[in-house]
């Protein structure tokens, strides 16, 4: 639960800023979804620092070794705060080009700029804060990464709302309130992490022992291609977005929110498998690792269902907490009906991610992560070049849920259900 409840605060800044600045105007809400689809772009495709740095403390269990474990924390900190730094160079540099990219509207610029340029500077704190929290994750402190998320995501909301409407800041002002939030969580996950016993300031001179920056590095190599590739369909949903018009880019922005929502819930089911997974796996303990994933399956269908039930019963109520510009409500209502099936689709898909994470079964996630978003993603999305629908882009999505879900089944019965039963 604490795992659950831990995940769902993360996106929820995400939504309330989303909600604060639809209330402002529909061209900030646009300006707000390009910005917010590159950040997620970026952040998305370094997510290996969030899932190989769960699975190589949790597996720590199996070891035993706190040489071989601060070694492992030293490289995902020195990864983190080096590809932290390298994008913000590499973000702030060409800012008009990624605009570009993203199929931004000139008029858009000034508003895209003034969110854009300060979540730049403290992207750093961005990749350092998850990567800290993944840590900790890894060592089952769940309900301290709960107390740190519920804290980030309430002083991201006030503060936030602090700066958009008193201070009177415009969008400028959801930005700041992110970075804040970030670099207190960033430094009180240092604090904890020096804290524990097994790590201290040990940490900065540990020794990393050989064949772990190649173990860590293949596994991020693979998390990478498959959150690479994962990220591109995101981002090309949002570009394709943008060509059916500033309605159409808003309602896109709100969908994505409402849409993460259920998908952030279930990542904690998926937390859970990677932390499970990588201790009783590698410890040879298959038939307690398989009654564990079957549990959280059945989690993971609960979830959906009350998710599909949600949507279907509230869609008019979540909506309109983000926008009342009739034109955008009339595009989301078009997509609502896959929205509402998707729910226990991407409830499937996401906890066999989470049980391949644990598994170490990062080699096949890059794989069909590729194979689908060639296979299903591109052909549904371009669709919509010709007929000019947001319902096209989403279908795009949700069937590629539907793909990551059934290779995620042949994954775990081949390589885990096989073993448990001999």
């Amino acid at each position: 639960m604490p795992s659950i409840f831990s995940s769902v605060f993360e996106p929820l800044a995400s939504i309330v800023d989303t909600a604060l600045v639809g209330r402002l105007d529909t061209n900030s809400l646009a300006a707000l979804a390009l910005s917010v689809a590159i950040f997620n772009a970026i952040t998305w495709m370094f997510n290996f620092l969030v899932h190989t740095s769960t699975q190589s403390v949790a597996d720590y269990e199996a070891s035993k070794n706190p040489e071989l474990l601060r070694g492992r924390i030293r490289i995902a900190l020195s990864l983190a705060f080096s590809i932290g730094l390298i994008c913000s160079v590499l973000l702030w540099v060409p800012k008009s080009f990624w605009f570009e990219l993203a199929g931004g509207e000139a008029f858009l610029f000034d508003e895209f700029n003034s969110y854009f340029s300060p979540r730049v500077i403290g992207h750093t704190f961005t990749l350092l804060s998850v990567t800290l929290l993944s840590l900790l994750r890894g060592f089952g402190r769940l309900n301290l990464v709960l107390g740190m998320m519920i804290l980030s995501t309430t002083l991201n909301i006030f503060l936030s709302w602090l700066f958009l409407y008193p201070m009177n800041l415009g969008i400028a002002g959801a930005a700041y309130g992110t970075i804040i939030s970030h670099v207190i969580t960033t430094l009180i996950g240092f604090f904890f992490l020096i804290k524990d016993e097994r790590v201290g300031f040990k940490i900065f001179k540990a020794k990393v022992p050989q064949g772990q920056w190649l173990k860590f590095g293949k596994n991020s190599f693979d998390l990478f291609g498959r959150s690479f590739t994962l990220t591109l369909c995101f981002f090309s949903a949002t570009r394709l977005a943008s060509r059916l018009g500033v309605e159409a880019l808003g309602a896109h922005q709100v969908l994505l929110q409402v849409w993460l929502l259920a998908s952030f819930f279930l990542d904690g089911l998926a937390i859970s498998g990677n932390i499970l997974g990588a201790r009783f796996y590698f410890a040879g303990q298959f038939k307690r690792c398989a009654i564990v994933f079957n549990q959280l399956l059945k989690l993971g269908g609960i979830v959906g269902f009350c998710f599909t039930f949600f949507y279907l019963m509230g869609w008019e109520f979540l909506t309109k907490a983000f926008t009342e510009d009739p034109q955008v409500l009339l595009e989301m209502e078009k997509v609502k009906g896959l929205i509402i099936v998707s729910q226990m689709i991407s409830a499937i898909a996401f906890v066999y991610d989470g049980l391949l994470f644990g598994m170490s079964g990062f080699g096949f996630l890059r794989k069909h992560m590729i194979i689908g978003a060639l296979v299903v993603f591109l052909p549904l999305g371009l669709v919509s070049l010709w007929i000019p629908k947001l319902w096209w882009i989403w279908a795009a999505l949700v069937t590629l849920n539907l793909y990551r879900g059934m290779s995620g089944f042949t994954f775990v019965k081949r390589e885990l259900y096989a073993k448990a039963n001999t």
